[in-house]
Order: C-alpha cells, then sequence, then structure tokens
C-alpha cells in the first residue's frame, strides 16, 4: 500500500511539475527565425526643414498623413524576449493653405526591436529604434514677395517607437505602433511569414 501511495503522489509530482514547464514556456508570437511584415498608415512625422518645424504644428502647417511598411526577423533570444533586425520604408506628407505649404518625406531605413514575451496568448508587444536616410522636399509661397520656394535635400532620420500586434489567426494579425518614426502613430496589418 506503501508503494501504491509512493508511486501516486511520485506520478502527481512530475505531472504538476510537467504542467508548471509547460506554463512557463513563452508563448512568444517573435521567436528566433520567425519573419513579420506590417503595413500601416497613420499621422505622419515631423520633419525640420530651412523655414522651421514643417509638417508640424509649429508654424500652423499641420501635421499630414503618412504610411510605413517594416519587415523584421527573430536574431538573438534575449533574457525573456527575441531582438529582431529589419528594415522599414515609408512617407509623409502635408500641406497647408499658409503660404501653399506642401511638404514630403520618404524614409527608407534599418530597424531593430526587443519583442518581449508576457506570455499572453497571441500578444506581441515590442520597442525599437530605426535609421537611415529621409529623402525630403517642401515648397511655400512668401506671400510678401511672391517668391516661390522649393527645397530637396537628404538628411539622416533616426526613430523610436513602441508597438503591439495582437493575432486573430496563427498568420495574420493587426497591428499599431507609435513613437518618432516614419509615422507618429499608425494602425495596420501585420503578417507573420514563418
Amino acid at each position: 500500500m506503501k508503494k501504491v501511495c509512493l508511486l501516486g503522489l511520485l506520478a502527481i509530482g512530475a505531472l504538476t511539475i510537467s504542467n508548471v514547464a509547460r506554463a512557463q514556456k513563452s508563448s512568444n508570437i517573435m521567436e528566433v527565425g520567425t519573419t513579420t511584415v506590417n503595413i500601416g498608415v497613420g499621422v505622419g512625422r515631423s520633419s525640420y526643414g530651412s523655414y522651421g518645424v514643417y509638417g508640424s504644428g509649429y508654424y500652423g502647417y499641420g501635421t499630414g498623413f503618412g504610411t510605413k511598411a517594416a519587415v523584421e526577423r527573430g536574431m538573438w533570444e534575449l533574457g525573456p524576449g527575441v531582438l529582431t533586425l529589419g528594415a522599414e520604408v515609408g512617407a509623409a506628407f502635408s500641406n497647408a493653405s499658409y503660404n501653399s505649404y506642401k511638404s514630403n518625406i520618404i524614409i527608407v531605413a534599418a530597424r531593430s526591436a526587443y519583442h518581449f514575451g508576457w506570455n499572453v496568448d497571441k500578444l506581441d508587444t515590442y520597442g525599437g529604434v530605426s535609421l537611415g536616410p529621409g529623402f525630403r522636399s517642401y515648397n511655400y509661397t512668401d506671400q510678401q514677395v511672391s517668391n516661390k520656394y522649393t527645397k530637396h535635400d537628404v538628411v539622416v532620420s533616426p526613430g523610436i517607437f513602441v508597438g503591439a500586434s495582437y493575432f486573430f489567426s496563427p498568420n495574420i494579425g493587426v497591428n499599431v505602433e507609435a513613437g518618432y518614426d516614419i509615422t507618429q502613430i499608425q494602425g495596420g496589418i501585420i503578417f507573420k511569414l514563418n
């Protein structure tokens, strides 16, 4: 009888340990080797020109429309999360009635993000940085002297962002990002490729 009780206790202990280990196993969406692609639209980023901050409310030009696409691949496991490397491309556009002002910036950048595993099924949260060239142009008409000004240049475009994705199927989900990147805030769709 003692042997049966001991075997029963050992079996219960083994099942408990197995269940605890399984519960502690990460349910991260982003893992080493995983590739995701997200596409979104939202509020475009501000940028600086010789006439001041354009694309922002500072000179009354308003903030424009922005769009961005990004691809990331899980590269290294780091603590409870995964560090990714990838690329992004996007643009921000704005115009205003004041001095017929128009501006746009197109950015192509490398990006890296840390995807933290909260062990929440279907949820991925992350924060990251980006860096790349920004191809910008703006033009306006100085109504006091009736001159039209146009400028095109290439600038260094750093970014910082946080984001979250929720997958409603194994490979498709919704995504939101915010920060100072190609877009200030955006919503979109995300695809998990593998």
